[in-house]
């Protein structure tokens, strides 16, 4: 089920938001939990739980932009879509990595369209995990919360968002589970390229801050998986 918020210090506005996109979502028989919020403090503590954010930009207190970077500090990928009748804070967005940016009044048919491509990226993310199993346990662990790969004497570790989860297996094998977006950046390491930040210096450099080593033999092919995935 995908969890929606709409914040806008507006009642009127805020209302008009959510029954918009809960109309265009029954529509398509879309099951999801919406949460009408005037004061975008009262979501601080469940910005970890949210997938989708209505948000507005000029609120007082504190600001849709400013709401939208403590979000990203704390780490949440919520997708963020702004909703406010200023279009000179486009710059902005980019930098908070908006999904969209609607001007008000809201047009039915743009937020359509927008809603039809949130879909598709929360299906993506929320759609494909990595199965696995042992003798004495299995696990179905997320793909899209896998930073890298390591393998250290025909162990895996992955590590993901919440901790390190470890099992007996081949870093090939891994790969092709794991799909196109994680690249082998060394005999040791799968990256994945969602959440490669920079490359320089031999190393590449992690949104969590990890830095992982790249070898001469697999610099070419980083390089051209990377190529691959922004396009």
């Amino acid at each position: 089920m995908m969890k929606i918020a709409v914040c806008d210090d507006e009642p009127t506005m805020c209302e008009q938001m959510a029954e918009m996109a809960a109309q265009i979502l029954g529509q398509w028989d879309r099951p999801f939990e919406m949460i009408r919020c005037l004061d975008p403090h009262l979501l601080l503590e469940r910005i970890q739980d949210l997938d989708l954010l209505f948000l507005d930009i000029q609120m007082p207190g504190l600001d849709g932009v400013s709401f939208a970077k403590i979000l990203r500090e704390r780490g949440s990928d919520c997708l963020v879509i702004f909703v406010t009748v200023l279009e000179d804070h486009m710059l902005d967005a980019f930098e908070v990595e908006a999904f969209d940016y609607l001007c008000k009044p809201v047009d039915k048919d743009r937020l359509e369209r927008t809603l039809q491509r949130v879909i598709k990226r929360w299906e993506r993310i929320n759609g494909k995990s990595l199965f696995i199993q042992t003798r004495n346990w299995s696990r179905n662990v997320k793909i899209h919360d896998i930073y890298y790969c390591e393998v250290i004497d025909r162990k895996i570790y992955l590590h993901t968002k919440s901790g390190v989860v470890e099992y007996y297996g081949r870093l090939k094998e891994t790969q092709e589970q794991l799909g196109p977006s994680f690249v082998k950046c060394h005999r040791s390491y799968l990256v994945n390229l969602e959440y490669l930040q920079e490359y320089r210096g031999g190393s590449v450099i992690l949104e969590n801050g990890e830095r992982l080593p790249v070898s001469r033999q697999q610099q070419q092919i980083l390089l051209d998986g990377m190529m691959r995935y922004m396009k």
